[in-house]
């Protein structure tokens, strides 16, 4: 092949080709988002009582399917309308002090809303597990930690009242969780033994710093001022980001930390100089590592950002940065394994490798009586205790599950069509992604009197979930406008983006959303679990609102006749 020819092929190599590809992932990701958008139309998810009272909420479900009624129309238009005003309204106003009056906004409404549950106790079994935990090992009860206090089937008095597996027996079955207990640890060593309230405070924090690295997220994708004005419309009308905190669980610390290591990376790739740049890129995957220990599943991001770096460095050429990032990942894997061995080494016992990876995909794809699609069984736990926790039967036992699952379904489409159409329309089509649920599993000590009752159980909860199935439908709508004006962006200045930093936010934006899609459409299902990768539409969303904006602003400009000239071109 002559110089020439080569000459003739590197530009496609080096801007049209990851031009290309990036693009194909943007369509991807349009015709999720429009999947997600129809059910969320189509689709209410709701969950049952079994009784009148707070408390008496259950993970069982009432798919609610129909045309939508014209009050949602109404409701979606007026939504979307208002966001379009208030977007523009807010440009004109110091972006300084927007951030600011966002972050206030956001703590306040978490501390309000936290303060009137009140919560003293919580029932959320995984909760209780790992409280109960993290309290055996600040009160120094080591030996309640040994594999022959309370074993299953136990007929002592004290372990038929502890109602939980003990903690040798929890740990056995899921390893993994050390690391969320340490967190109970910590919080409960600062704050007191079972403090429900500061475990939740700081979840309202970690939330708070989220919504500011998702607004810096939004300035790497592109948005300007009105940009800036609807990302603080959409965080502020959010309501399951409002009572994520709520959730006494370390799901939005883990997603905190996760999110902010991988905005570490971002600017990692503005910094010019070697040692700052490779300073953070490091500092952001081992952050990376530290979020993974709070929930596995937020390895997707970690992959991600893989991915993103790749395309970063494809437009940059510093190829350091690639090996960098790729030995920091490892770090960062290793980085959240840590926990086990920590409390393995504290307690002096071994709790097995748990329950493979496949029985996750196993629940995933089963259909337990009285539950949704892919909710949990105990399928996993039942392979677990059949099999004496024997790692490699149980692994065949849900591998075996999964084959004969995803057979029938080939040789049944219309079962798997309405499996996976249930199973998503209550990930992404349950407008509260569960926080109301998880706001009202516990005693309070105000007995879930004013505002906490109003809008749980009360005249306000109706209004509540009407409210946030509206918005949920707009933030999927507004998507589906952002990435298609992220595509527009990419044709017309015909590169991956102005900078490095600018291109793997874009592609960590983008991969972090599908990966979390395609995760979960196998993997056990709850919308608590798609909540995080919902939050990641913001930016977007904010970008579709721009675009939106920008469009209307370019129409007043033109003359009668040239507005006519469009809109005849429009039609054509």
């Amino acid at each position: 092949m002559n110089k020439s020819a080569v000459a003739q092929k590197q530009p496609f190599i080096k801007q049209v080709l990851p031009r290309w590809l990036v693009t194909v992932a943007l369509g991807m990701q349009i015709a999720i988002v429009t999947i997600l958008l129809m059910l969320s139309v189509f689709f209410t998810v709701t969950f049952k009582r079994n009784g009148p009272q707070l408390g008496s909420i259950t993970e069982q479900v009432d798919y609610h399917f129909g045309m939508p009624s014209v009050a949602f129309g109404l409701g979606t238009i007026i939504l979307l309308g208002m966001m379009i005003l208030l977007a523009i309204g807010f440009s004109n106003l110091p972006q300084q002090w927007v951030l600011a009056i966002l972050l206030i906004y956001v703590a306040a409404l978490q501390i309000i809303w936290l303060m009137s549950l009140n919560l003293v106790t919580y029932t959320y079994p995984d909760s209780r597990s790992l409280m109960d935990a993290a309290d055996i090992l600040l009160n120094g009860n080591i030996n309640q930690f040994g594999a022959d206090f309370c074993p299953k089937g136990s007929i002592r008095l004290e372990c038929g009242a502890r109602d939980i597996p003990s903690a040798y027996t929890y740990f056995s079955y899921y390893p993994f969780q050390s690391g969320p207990m340490l967190w109970y640890l910590l919080v409960f060593a600062v704050f007191g033994l079972d403090n429900i309230l500061a475990f939740q405070i700081v979840s309202a924090v970690a939330v708070t710093a989220l919504v500011a690295v998702l607004w810096r997220f939004g300035s790497l994708i592109g948005l300007n001022e009105k940009g800036h004005g609807a990302f603080t419309v959409i965080v502020a009308t959010s309501v399951p980001l409002l009572m994520f905190a709520t959730f006494v669980y370390p799901n939005a610390v883990g997603f905190f930390f996760t999110v902010c290591g991988t905005w570490m990376i971002a600017e990692g790739f503005r910094l010019q100089k070697v040692w700052a740049s490779s300073l953070a890129i490091v500092g952001g995957f081992l952050i990376c590592g530290i979020g993974i220990v709070f929930k596995s599943t937020y390895q997707i991001l970690v992959l991600a950002a893989l991915v993103a770096v790749i395309f970063a460095v494809w437009h940059n050429r510093r190829v350091w940065q690639l090996v960098v990032s790729f030995l920091s990942a490892v770090a960062a894997f290793f980085v959240s394994k840590f926990p086990v061995y920590v409390v393995q080494t504290w307690i002096g016992q071994k709790f097995g490798k748990g329950m493979p990876m496949s029985s996750w995909i196993a629940i995933g794809l089963g259909q337990p009586d009285n539950m949704p699609a892919g909710w949990w069984s105990r399928f996993a736990i039942d392979a677990f205790e059949r099999t004496g926790n024997d790692y490699a039967l149980q692994s065949q036992i849900s591998n075996d599950f999964v084959r004969n699952r995803l057979a029938f379904f080939a040789g049944n489409p219309s079962d798997g069509l309405n499996f996976f159409t249930n199973k998503l329309a209550s990930e992404w089509a349950e407008p509260s992604f569960m926080t109301s649920l998880y706001s009202e599993l516990g005693e309070s000590a105000n007995h879930f009197s004013g505002l906490g009752s109003f809008l749980l159980l009360g005249k306000g909860a109706d209004v509540l979930l009407r409210f946030e199935n509206v918005a949920q439908t707009v933030v999927y709508f507004l998507a589906i406008i952002g990435v298609i004006g992220l595509v527009h962006s990419l044709m017309k200045e015909r590169s991956l983006g102005a900078d490095s930093s600018q291109v793997f936010t874009r592609v960590l934006l983008c991969a972090s959303f599908i990966g979390g899609f395609l995760c979960y459409l196998f993997w056990e299902a709850k919308s608590i679990y798609t909540l995080p990768f919902f939050l990641l539409l913001f930016p977007v969303a904010a970008y579709g609102i721009q675009n939106i904006a920008d469009l209307i602003s370019s129409i007043k400009k033109k003359s009668p006749e040239s507005r006519l000239i469009w809109i005849e071109n429009i039609f054509r």
